[in-house]
C-alpha cells in the first residue's frame, strides 16, 4: 500500500503534518520522557521493557530502534488505531481545524471501493467459518467430530477456534454464501472457490478439518485446511492470496499470542500445535501457515515479543526449518531461542504424554539459539579426534556467527567454539572476516578486547551502515551534495529505498531547498517508512561533514571491490581478478 494517495495535493498534506505536534499526538496513546532534543517511551507496537521509541518533534518524525516501525504523525495515527491514510489525515485535519479541500472524486471513489471489497471478504470468511462450524453438528460432520475425539480436542476447543468442517460433496458453502447475498465472484476472490474452465465456480475446501486464520483484530482473513481421509491430496490446504490474506505475512493464531501480554512468544510448526499448547493453559504460541517462517512473519513477531522460542519437531525437517528460522530471526536481531521437545515427535503429543509443568520445564530449559546449534553440530562430529571434523564443525557454525550483532555476545560464543573445536579465537575471526584487536596493540589476552572490521573482509552489515551514515548526513545538508556531486552516484546503493531517498536528495540540493524529514515519508510505501525514518533518525553532526562524506564514499567502494573480488575467487576469474587489482 502507498502511503501517499493523489486525493490531495502535497503542501495539504503537509500543512496537516505540520500544524498536529506530533510529541502531543504520540503522548495520548504513549507516556514519553524528553531525552536531549528527542522524546522516548516504550513502543506501542511491540513489547519492551527498555524504551527504544524515539520522537523527534524537529524533524516531525517516530521511529523505534527496537521493531523498525517509523513514520509522520500520520503513519503513527495510521497504525495506532488502524486506520487507513486517508481516515488518519481527515482525523487530523479535524483535531487541527483544517478544512481539507474537495477530493478528486474518482480517487475518492477508488479509495472507498477497495475498503469496502475488503470489507466484504472479511464478510464472506467470517460467515464461511460460522458455515464450517455449524456443519460439526450435521450428520456428514461427525467424521470430524471423531477426528478431533482422536486428537483430544474438546468440543470448547472447536468453539474457541472456530474449527468447523466442509462437506465433502456438491457447492454447499457456494449456495449458502448465494443464498446470504454475496456473489459469485466476490466469493472466488475471497479464496473459498475455484473456477474451472468453463468459467464456472465449485466449492475450494471439500471433506476438510477447517482452521479459520485470524488477522490481528481478531477478523477472519483465510482458512487452513487439513485432509481427513487419505484419498484426498493435498493433506494441507490453504486459502490463496487475497486482497486480505498473504500465508507468508500472517501467523496462526496471532491474535490470541497477542492478548496473552507475554515477552515472549513460542513458535511451532502446526495449526494442532497450537490448539493443544493453548488448551494447557499457554496462550502465548503461533504457528507459520504452510510455510517455512518468512522474514515478514518475524516482522510481525518482532513487533509484538522480545524473543522467539523456536519449538519444531526434533527430526531431520525440524532440523532444517530450525535452522532458517535462526537465520531470519538473526537479520532481524529478535532474541531467539530454541527448547527440545523429547521423548515425543511433536508438540502436540508431548503434552498429551507429559502434561503441562513438564512442557513447562522444558521451556525454562531453553537454550539460546548459537548454543543450540553449537551442541546439534558437535554432537555431529568427533570434534574431540578428528581434526577435518573440527574444521566442519566451525564451517556449519559460521553462517550463524555472521549474523551476530552485538560484539560482546560473539567474543563469548567464539571464546566457546575454539574452546571446543581446539583452535584460537583469532582463527575464527579470521574466517568470519573480523580481527581481534586489543587495546594495547598486542594480543595476549590481558585487556578487555574489542572487534574491528578485518581488512579483507566483505561484511554486509558494514557496508549497509554505512551507506544509511552517508544518507544521513546528505539528508542532514542537501547543500554537501554539489560538493561531491561527480563522485556521489547511484551505483554506490543497492537498497530501493536508499536509491529513492538518495534521488530526492539529489532533487532537493538542485534547487537548494533544505529536506524536510516528514514531507519525503508520503512519497514511500508502508513498509519502507520505518527504513527512512531509522536514517534520518541517526544524529549526523560531526565536525567535518566533507570528510566525512569522502570516508563513507571511500568505503562502500572498497567495500564493492572486495565483494567482486570474492566472486571472482569463487569462479574462478583470475584474469577478471586481475585486471580488477590492477584498476587503482
Amino acid at each position: 500500500m502507498v502511503m501517499k494517495l493523489p486525493l490531495y495535493p502535497d503542501y495539504v498534506i503537509q500543512e496537516v503534518i505540520d500544524k498536529n505536534d506530533i510529541v502531543e499526538v504520540i503522548s495520548e496513546h504513549v507516556a514519553l520522557k524528553r531525552s536531549g532534543s528527542n522524546y522516548m517511551g516504550l513502543c506501542p507496537f511491540h513489547n519492551e521493557k527498555t524504551p527504544s521509541f524515539s520522537v523527534s518533534p524537529q524533524k516531525g518524525i517516530f521511529h523505534c530502534f527496537g521493531c523498525g516501525e517509523g513514520g509522520t504523525v500520520v503513519n503513527f495515527l495510521m497504525k495506532i488505531e488502524n486506520l487507513t491514510f486517508l481516515e488518519a489525515l481527515k482525523a487530523l485535519a479535524q483535531r487541527a481545524n483544517i478544512m481539507l479541500p474537495e477530493a478528486n472524486n474518482a480517487d475518492s471513489k477508488k479509495e472507498a471501493a477497495i475498503k469496502d471489497k475488503k470489507e466484504t471478504y472479511f464478510n464472506i470468511n467470517y460467515d464461511a467459518a460460522k458455515f464450517f462450524y455449524k456443519k460439526l453438528s450435521d450428520k456428514d460432520g461427525q467424521v470430524a467430530v471423531a477426528y478431533f475425539k482422536e486428537r483430544e480436542l474438546t468440543g470448547q476447543c472447536a468453539k474457541y477456534f472456530c474449527l468447523g468442517y466442509s462437506p465433502a460433496k456438491g457447492n454447499e458453502l457456494l449456495n449458502h454464501l448465494k443464498e446470504k447475498g454475496y456473489n459469485e465472484e466476490d466469493i472466488f476472490k475471497a479464496g473459498l472457490t475455484s473456477k474451472r474452465d468453463d468459467g464456472t465456480y465449485y466449492d475450494r475446501f471439500r471433506n476438510r478439518i477447517m482452521f479459520p486464520i485470524f488477522n490481528i483484530n481478531d477478523k477472519v482473513i483465510g482458512f487452513g485446511a487439513r485432509r481427513i481421509t487419505e484419498d484426498v491430496n493435498p493433506k494441507y490446504l490453504n486459502t490463496s492470496d487475497t486482497l486480505i490474506y498473504n500465508k507468508s505475512k500472517n501467523l496462526y493464531s496471532l491474535n490470541v499470542a497477542r492478548r496473552a501480554k507475554k515477552s515472549e512468544i513460542i513458535l511451532v510448526e502446526g495449526y494442532m500445535d497450537v490448539i493443544t499448547v493453548v488448551k494447557y493453559g499457554i496462550p502465548n504460541v503461533t504457528a507459520t501457515l504452510g510455510t517455512a517462517l518468512t522474514p515478514d512473519q518475524a516482522k510481525l513477531l518482532k513487533r509484538y515479543f522480545n524473543e522467539v522460542i523456536i519449538c519444531y519437531d526434533s527430526d531431520d525437517a525440524g532440523l532444517e526449518a530450525k535452522k532458517r528460522a535462526i537465520l531470519i530471526l538473526r537479520d532481524l536481531e529478535i532474541k531467539t531461542s530454541v527448547m527440545t521437545v523429547e521423548g515425543a515427535k511433536d508438540t502436540d503429543e508431548f503434552l498429551k504424554k507429559y502434561g503441562k509443568d513438564r512442557f513447562l520445564s522444558l521451556i525454562s530449559r531453553r537454550k539460546s539459539d548459537i548454543l543450540y546449534l553449537m551442541d546439534i553440530f558437535g554432537a555431529k562430529y568427533e570434534l574431540q579426534k578428528n581434526i577435518e571434523d573440527r574444521i566442519k564443525y566451525i564451517g556449519e557454525l559460521l553462517p550463524y556467527l555472521s549474523k551476530i550483532k552485538n560484539d560482546v555476545e560473539l567474543d563469548v560464543y567464539i571464546e566457546e567454539i575454539a574452546k571446543r573445536a581446539k583452535t584460537s579465537t583469532q582463527s575464527i575471526y579470521a574466517q568470519l572476516g573480523k580481527t581481534r584487536l586489543i587495546k594495547n596493540g598486542t594480543s595476549n589476552g590481558t585487556q578487555n578486547p574489542t572487534i574491528a572490521p578485518y581488512a579483507g573482509a566483505i561484511l554486509t552489515d558494514k557496508l549497509e551502515k554505512t551507506r544509511e551514515l552517508l544518507l544521513a548526513v546528505l539528508a542532514d545538508n542537501v547543500s554537501i551534495f554539489l560538493k561531491f556531486e561527480n563522485e556521489l552516484s547511484q551505483d554506490l546503493f543497492e537498497n530501493e529505498v536508499h536509491l529513492k531517498l538518495f534521488n530526492m536528495i539529489k532533487e532537493k540540493s538542485k534547487s537548494h531547498h533544505k529536506l524536510e524529514a516528514s514531507s519525503v515519508m508520503v512519497d514511500f510505501d508502508e513498509n519502507e517508512v520505518g527504513q527512512v525514518t531509522k536514517i534520518l533518525s541517526i544524529d549526523a553532526k560531526c565536525d567535518n561533514k566533507s570528510l566525512a562524506v569522502k570516508d563513507y564514499i571511500n568505503t562502500i567502494l572498497q567495500e564493492q571491490k572486495n565483494k567482486k573480488i570474492e566472486e571472482m575467487l569463487a569462479n574462478g576469474d583470475m584474469e577478471g581478478l586481475n585486471a580488477l587489482l590492477k584498476n587503482k
